[in-house]
C-alpha cells in the first residue's frame, strides 16, 4: 500500500483553499462528540452502499476525516486505488494513525480542498459522508460540478448527509449543531440543504436511498447520467 502526503503533481506543497472551515480544533474529540449526540446511527449510515465502493477500481473519498469509513474499506478491499482528499492536516494525521499503513490497495492522502484538487485521474466512485451539509447551495453546485470533472461517465456517487428536519425537536437539534460548528469550525452553512435537485441538474440521478435516525439522515446512491443527457 502506498500512503503519501508529500509534495507531488497530485499533492502540491501549496494548494489554494477556497473555504475557511477548519476542523483541526475538534478533530481529536469529534468521534466522541458524535457518539454522544447520535449514538451509533451515523456510523451505520457510513456503511450504506458499502459494496459499491468496495467493488470500484478507483475510489475518491472527500472530507473523510479520521478514516472511520476508510478503515473498514481497507479491511476488505484488494487492489485498485483510493484517494482521500481532506483539508484538515490533523484529520489526516489521525487517519494515518488509525489505518496504521495496512491494506492491499494503492492509498494516498491529499491535503486539499476538493475544488482545487489537481489530478487528471478519473474515479469510478466518489464517497462523501457528512461533507456537503457544511456548504450553502451555491458552493454545493461548484463542488458537484467538480465531481463531474473527476469521474468517469458511468460513475457512482455515494452521499450520506443530514436533510432538513420536519419536526420541532429535529429543528432544535439542527440549530444547535450548526451553531456549534459555525463557531468552532467556521462552516459556511447555517442549516442543511438537500443537494438532490442540484445533483440532478448536474447529471446525477438517485437510484437508491436509505434512511437513518428516523429520516434525519439519508444515504443516497447516485449514478452519473450526463452522457445520455447530452445531445448527440
Amino acid at each position: 500500500m502506498s500512503c503519501n502526503q508529500g509534495t507531488s503533481a497530485e499533492n502540491p506543497a501549496q494548494t489554494v483553499l477556497y473555504s475557511d472551515s477548519n476542523y483541526d480544533l475538534i478533530a481529536r474529540f469529534y468521534p466522541a462528540l458524535e457518539r454522544c449526540v447520535f449514538g451509533i446511527h451515523l456510523e451505520k449510515a457510513r456503511q450504506a452502499f458499502y459494496e459499491a465502493s468496495l467493488q470500484s477500481e478507483r475510489v475518491l473519498l472527500v472530507g473523510e476525516g479520521n478514516a472511520r469509513f476508510l478503515d473498514s474499506l481497507l479491511a476488505s478491499k484488494t487492489g485498485g486505488s483510493i484517494r482521500v482528499v481532506e483539508k484538515s492536516p490533523v484529520m489526516i494525521r489521525l487517519a494515518k494513525h488509525r489505518i496504521n499503513d495496512r491494506g492491499k490497495t494503492d492509498l494516498r492522502f491529499i491535503e486539499a480542498d476538493v475544488r482545487s484538487y489537481p489530478t487528471r485521474q478519473r474515479f469510478e466512485c466518489i464517497v462523501t459522508h457528512f461533507f456537503l451539509d457544511q456548504f450553502n447551495p451555491s458552493t454545493q453546485r461548484v463542488i458537484i460540478d467538480r465531481f463531474n470533472e473527476l469521474t468517469t461517465d458511468d460513475a457512482t456517487w455515494i452521499n450520506v448527509d443530514f436533510i432538513p428536519p420536519r419536526t420541532m425537536p429535529g429543528r432544535v437539534l439542527m440549530w444547535l449543531q450548526y451553531t456549534f460548528f459555525r463557531i468552532v469550525s467556521r462552516i459556511e452553512a447555517r442549516h442543511c440543504f438537500d443537494e438532490s435537485t442540484l445533483a440532478g441538474e448536474n447529471g446525477w440521478i438517485v437510484v437508491e436511498n436509505l434512511n437513518f435516525l428516523g429520516g434525519f439522515v439519508v444515504a443516497k446512491r447516485y449514478k452519473k447520467i450526463r452522457r445520455w443527457m447530452e445531445p448527440a
